[in-house]
């Protein structure tokens, strides 16, 4: 389905559009605008630019363009001064007021809106101070722009660390890149300038034989400079997430991956491998949002009854016993100083043998960081042909259940590339903000996990041994 009509049918309340030069991201903006007052009577929208002669020249003149003449109530226009007082009235009683950035903050107080369309980014107070006025009326704001100002406070607010919905092949800058992002309930729509059949294409790939990279993935492609990092660009929620009930992990062999931590919660996963080799993540711990877990006091022996429990249930659900365990090798294996000395004469233990104690017996994954990327990319790598129809599965899934693991392969990326003076660093470090389900899934990977054929059928009343 053409990006247009998704963009028109999203119910997002802030929802917009990233394009690059010449994308038609601003007629798009105006179509929108101009459907919403015909659609229903009395509606209150405000058109805003960022200068008064950048909302004759662009905004006004392209609502002119698509308006239907006929519903006009009020509202002479001229391509000198635009419309009279800023002002389009419909024979509905909608209205569309023009207002520009420069008219500073104060501008945007008082009077309620049912949609404000921002052509270009708004400065970050002024977004601020028009969601405000969306509140009483439960209104909608739509932003239509080329980002060339790298991470501000307003596209991270509304763009950065986003979850991808649907991503694409870019040949200009041979990568993944994504069409539709979410966050928070809002949307955003990437619109690429060479798709654009209104425009001299022959000009455009001149344009572009003059640009870096680094810009023609802002000006093309529509992304915001700084956020081009992503480690996983190709993980999509729609083709990679499903129901849990849609995963067949009864004929399974279970692996259960772990990466301990001190100051905050363990991270684990369990993962069914199915004959056919492909996994599928089916559960995960903590079940809340891990970011917003700001400590951690569990205990081994705690932390060892989470583990107990979890796997009864899935015991239940699969009719399996976990096969495998793996471990992070570096925390798993530090050192850590006993309170007192044991009877052995030991008085330093490990993560990993303070488990096994305890009845749970963990092997090290393997910690490369870069083959284990360049690993999880083959894994979840996906191609569709023109009617969305998928053409090569990937080899690994995640049930929805597991949003923790879903929010980190959506988000994990790199650092800024660019230092204070605008080069390029030599080596970039990673966020690790969202890293920490990502790792689950390399060490899984990189341990060669297979589909175990041997063993005797499950038998329930068996005694349990962990």
């Amino acid at each position: 389905m053409p990006l247009q009509k998704l963009f028109h049918e999203s119910l997002a309340k802030i929802k917009g559009i990233f394009g690059g030069n010449r994308s038609s991201k601003t007629h798009e903006g105006a179509h929108y605008v101009i459907s919403k007052c015909l659609e229903k009577p009395y509606q209150r929208w405000w058109a805003v630019a960022e200068s008064f002669p950048d909302s004759v020249d662009i905004q006004q003149r392209k609502v002119w363009d698509l308006i239907p003449k006929d519903r006009i109530k009020y509202g002479w226009y001229n391509e000198i001064t635009g419309f009279t007082n800023r002002k389009l009235l419909f024979d509905n009683g909608s209205i569309i007021i023009f207002k520009s950035y420069d008219q500073k903050r104060e501008a945007f107080q008082g009077a309620d809106q049912d949609g404000i369309w921002n052509d270009e980014e708004p400065p970050y107070d002024i977004y601020k101070e028009q969601r405000m006025r969306l509140i009483d009326r439960n209104g909608e704001m739509i932003i239509t722009m080329t980002s060339l100002k790298g991470v501000t406070d307003l596209v991270q607010d509304v763009f950065e660390e986003y979850d991808t919905i649907r991503s694409e092949y870019a040949p200009l800058v041979n990568k993944e890149l994504p069409r539709i992002v979410e966050k928070g309930g809002m949307q955003f729509f990437l619109f690429w300038t060479v798709e654009n059949p209104y425009i001299n294409q022959d000009r455009t790939q001149l344009e572009i034989s003059l640009m870096t990279k680094q810009e023609i993935t802002s000006r093309i492609y529509g992304i915001p400079i700084n956020l081009t990092g992503k480690i996983y660009m190709k993980f999509s929620t729609d083709v990679h997430v499903m129901p849990l009930e849609d995963a067949p992990i009864r004929n399974c062999t279970i692996y259960h991956v772990l990466d301990p931590h001190d100051a905050k919660p363990w991270a684990m996963q369990w993962i069914a491998v199915h004959p056919t080799g492909t996994a599928y993540v089916f559960d995960e711990y903590p079940n809340e949002n891990f970011n917003e877990m700001l400590f951690d006091d569990k205990s081994y022996d705690d932390y060892v009854e989470i583990i107990r429990e979890k796997e009864e249930a899935i015991r239940d659900l699969t009719e399996k016993r976990v096969f495998r365990r793996i471990i992070d090798p570096n925390y798993g294996n530090k050192t850590i100083r006993l309170a007192e000395r044991e009877d052995t004469g030991h008085s330093r233990t490990t993560v990993k043998n303070e488990l096994k104690k305890r009845g749970l017996k963990y092997i090290d994954g393997i910690d490369t960081i870069e083959s284990g990327h360049l690993k999880v990319r083959e894994k979840i790598d996906w191609k569709a042909n023109e009617d969305g129809i998928l053409i090569k599965q990937p080899q690994t899934f995640w049930t929805e259940n597991c949003s923790n693991s879903i929010r980190h392969m959506s988000r994990y990326s790199r650092k800024d590339p660019n230092t204070t003076d605008g080069d390029v660093k030599d080596k970039v470090r990673l966020n690790e903000k969202h890293k920490d389900f990502c790792d689950l899934s390399r060490y899984f990977w990189m341990s060669d996990p297979y589909f175990f054929r041997g063993g005797k059928p499950f038998n329930p009343n068996v005694r349990k041994v962990y």
